[in-house]
């Protein structure tokens, strides 16, 4: 018994020991795991901020498509902070990845999508794309838009009732959006005139287009459907009457240009009405490309993408996102967006000179000198061919465009229509030519033409003064060209410029550096500037503007001219006239 006892006894000491040592186990592994969680939490949020890093980084370089990447792998493992959900979905649409914006904007936690504006109105667009309109308004719930957005919101709302075929309600509601401010109305009024005539409310449609078009607030998508529905009752003299006003004040538009021209030929035009995708896509990008004429941002940019979704055939989308991809550097996508526009397509020549001119700007000179040739032998519109000539000048090329620039001078003047802006673009260059005579009679007719052009005004005053030629009209016309244009940097460089040459230092100085404060990135400013310094005695000064000038320059040859005037200062300069 004893025995037994005594094994009995081991056996629950045995027992009881490696119950303990379990659990001193088990506490160990439940350390182990809580530390591996927290390591792995940890190296989740480094990771996350890491990738956060990145994508700031992608954005500040100008590439949106490694930021939308990375601000992709942040949001999904933070749809509750706004923040980067914006920042998120922003850089998704800015690289053209609508399909990656949708995803970010539906994994988005409720309560932080009832504050994101862009995030809903990706949710909206694409519900509206795919005809499933009663999701439209669910996904425009939350909080109230910011007043350009509002605008979006309310169009979306109206096109996803007109494709439930709800016309009343879509044109109240699209009304609904009105907020006080005369330039967003404005907009909302072209946006239901479009709407109207979509609906098939033509009277309707012409009194709200007559309406913004006595205001002088007519769009040129508005413009448009105003001159198909005017011609279609009949009054092609009207719309052709109303085309014309629009293009002298709007400038050129490639389709209102083939629509006076198809008008002047007699032509009946159809009314086209938009479906439920088409109008909504207008309703995106006429507030975008409203915004991207009043700024140099990539914002705009945003907008065409989800405008491009739900209609691909708007071309005018593509053109204006070319412009703002070349303006914000991304000259590779411009040219690609582009290249999208096909051969059918109003904007198919306008393109060809804005491909042509990113190329230039792209430093891929060849290819866009080969593209001019191309399109110039296609006998161009007037107004491509105005943008080839132009092209052949930056080029280098300036006799071509001066021959170009003359072809369509000889067409101008055989319509009775002379165009002064053609005659000093080709007095300027035959300036540069060296062939001053032809030069001044092509200045001269400009002046004829258009006396009260500040551009003209200044270059004649400022090439007559240059050659001591002409002294006081000469100052006369700088003067009256400060006048019209009294903040122009380049004018108030003309002046100053003009009395340094006519010795009045004191004067030349006082106009140079306001010049200087009006454009600080003209490297000629500087070098003038400079140059009444030195003449003024003030040499430390005068170097100073010059190193200034070098770090404006990029050609070498300048800049060496630059770096030895430094060392020697200015060649004489004769003084033609002395002024008290």
């Amino acid at each position: 018994m004893t025995m037994r006892f005594g094994s009995a006894a081991a056996i629950a000491v045995l027992l009881l020991s490696a119950c303990a040592s379990s659990g001193n186990r088990e506490d160990e592994l439940v350390a182990r795991l809580a530390a591996a969680r927290a390591d792995a939490q940890t190296n989740a949020s480094a990771d996350n901020y890491s990738q956060f890093l990145i994508a700031r980084y992608a954005s500040l370089i100008n590439d949106p498509n490694e930021a939308a990447a990375k601000y992709a792998l942040v949001a999904s493992s933070r749809p509750d902070d706004l923040s980067i959900i914006d920042r998120a979905v922003f850089s998704a649409l800015l690289a053209d990845q609508f399909k990656l914006a949708r995803s970010i904007s539906a994994k988005t936690g409720a309560d932080t999508l009832v504050n994101s504006d862009l995030a809903r109105i990706v949710l909206a667009a694409d519900s509206l794309s795919r005809a499933r309109y009663d999701e439209v308004p669910v996904h425009l719930e939350g909080q109230p838009p910011a007043l350009f957005n509002s605008l979006v919101f309310t169009s979306l709302r109206a096109w996803a009732l007109f494709g439930k075929g709800q016309c009343g309600e879509a044109q109240l509601a699209l009304l609904e959006a009105s907020s006080g401010d005369p330039y967003l109305d404005s907009l909302l009024l072209n946006l239901l005139g479009l709407l109207e005539v979509a609906c098939g409310n033509d009277e309707d449609a012409l009194a709200t287009f007559s309406r913004i078009d006595t205001n002088g607030t007519l769009i040129a998508m508005a413009a448009e459907s105003y001159a198909r529905l005017l011609s279609a009752t009949g009054q092609n003299e009207k719309a052709l009457d109303m085309l014309e006003r629009f293009r002298s004040s709007a400038g050129h538009n490639p389709v209102v240009t083939d629509l006076i021209t198809r008008l002047e030929a007699g032509e009946r035009l159809e009314i086209h009405r938009a479906d439920a995708r088409e109008g909504a896509a207008v309703a995106v990008y006429v507030p975008a490309a409203a915004l991207a004429s009043q700024s140099q941002t990539d914002l705009p940019g945003v907008y065409y993408s989800i405008a491009l979704t739900l209609d691909p055939e708007l071309h005018a989308a593509r053109a204006l996102w070319a412009d703002v991809l070349d303006v914000a550097g991304r000259r590779e996508d411009s040219i690609a967006m582009l290249e999208t526009i096909p051969a059918s397509s109003p904007y198919y020549t306008t393109a060809r000179g804005q491909l042509a001119w990113a190329l230039r700007r792209n430093d891929q000179k060849e290819k866009a000198l080969k593209l001019v040739y191309h399109t110039l032998s296609a006998n161009p519109g007037r107004d491509l061919k105005i943008q080839m000539g132009d092209l052949l000048r930056s080029l280098g090329r300036e006799g071509e465009a001066a021959t170009v620039f003359t072809e369509i001078i000889d067409a101008d003047d055989a319509t009775g229509n002379p165009d002064w802006r053609l005659y000093y673009a080709r007095g300027a260059l035959r300036e540069g030519m060296g062939l001053w005579p032809l030069a001044e009679e092509d200045l001269k007719t400009a002046k004829t033409l258009n006396p009260n052009a500040p551009e003209v005004l200044n270059y004649l005053g400022y090439s007559w003064i240059d050659r001591g030629i002409n002294l006081e009209e000469g100052l006369d016309l700088i003067r009256k060209a400060l006048t019209l244009r009294p903040n122009s940097g380049a004018i108030t460089d003309s002046l100053g410029w003009a009395h340094y040459k006519l010795g009045n230092i004191d004067a030349a100085i006082g106009y140079l550096e306001r010049a200087a404060e009006l454009e600080p990135g003209l490297a000629e400013i500087s070098d003038h500037l400079g140059d009444a310094y030195w003449a003024a005695g003030r040499q430390t000064e005068a170097r100073f503007q010059w190193q200034r000038a070098i770090t404006l320059m990029e050609d070498q040859d300048e800049i060496e001219d630059m770096r030895r005037k430094m060392l020697t200062g200015p060649k004489p300069y004769p003084v033609q006239a002395q002024r008290p």
